[in-house]
């Protein structure tokens, strides 16, 4: 088989019809199977996916816990029912826009040895409540290569873009496991293996909405899950990228601290912002990890 595609989905019946619409629209010179992990939805999600499973019986393969297994294990159980000499990520509530976007990519890492992966732009469609726009992912990247430093620097890869090179002996580190976010871990683990590709072309659609990991994944639990990863995977790297490490958690702590209410002051006394408070108390953060 040439290429999986690994999808995962839960409570998505909003959109999860259009996802796999989307995939099967694809056009390649090659054969690809759609593995899905549905996680024991409490809507309709499954039944949309099993509807679709019966019409290509051939094509997808339907992984349907009876419980919920978790955001990590759902994606691991079908990350691991992927046969395909090359993995495309997508998540139940994203779609692709570009039928030749499997062709592309595939194409381009076939060509070039030295990838451990590719991606491209997005089209970010904000859904949130009073939020009705979109516009596209990145605006201008610098460059179109980027290694293991640049992932830390800051996370710029829609999960929906990714096409990689699926390694026989590629192994998932147990503290991959205890992750909230799989893709960040992922593909700093991947760009071990190699570089990692641009394609500036909106292949696909990012949803960002009120349900979506983005929306719930913020303030001090962000900073403390983006911490254990970036800290788990300096161990991993024998510490290679130690100092952008720290930089990436100190950027983290800086980008998601959450800012305190401030209330009016009094016409006599000199306001505190926001800022400035944030700043103080972050601070102390910062130094009770080591990190200032």
């Amino acid at each position: 088989m040439k290429l999986s595609v690994c999808l995962i989905t839960y409570n998505h019946e909003a959109y999860i019809e259009r996802a796999l619409q989307s995939v099967l629209e694809q056009k390649t010179s090659f054969d690809f199977e759609i593995v899905i992990g549905e996680d024991n939805s409490k809507d309709k999600t499954r039944y949309f996916c099993e509807d679709i499973a019966r019409k290509y019986p051939g094509r997808i393969k339907l992984l349907a816990p009876c419980a919920n297994l978790g955001m990590m294990e759902n994606f691991l159980r079908t990350l691991a029912a992927c046969k395909g000499q090359f993995i495309a990520f997508l998540e139940g509530d994203d779609y692709w826009t570009d039928p030749q976007k499997l062709e592309k990519q595939v194409s381009l890492l076939e060509s070039d040895p030295t990838l451990s992966a590719c991606f491209h732009n997005v089209l970010a469609k904000y859904m949130r409540t009073g939020e009705n726009t979109e516009r596209p992912f990145h605006q201008n990247l610098e460059k179109d290569l980027f290694e293991t430093e640049d992932l830390l620097a800051q996370w710029f890869i829609p999960t929906a873009s990714v096409v990689f090179v699926h390694y026989n002996d590629f192994e998932i580190p147990e503290w991959f496991r205890h992750c909230k976010s799989g893709d960040i871990p992922f593909l700093l683990l991947l760009s071990l293996r190699g570089k990692i590709r641009y394609i500036n072309s909106i292949m696909s659609v990012y949803r960002i909405h009120d349900q979506g990991m983005s929306a719930t994944h913020h303030g001090y639990n962000k900073i403390v899950s983006m911490i254990y990863i970036y800290e788990s995977f300096n161990i991993h790297s024998n510490f290679r990228f130690h100092k952008k490490i720290r930089e990436a958690e100190i950027y983290e702590i800086d980008r998601h601290y959450p800012k305190p209410a401030i209330a009016k002051p009094e016409t006599s006394q000199k306001p505190a912002t926001t800022s400035k408070l944030s700043k103080r108390i972050s601070g102390k953060l910062k130094k009770v990890l080591g990190l200032d």
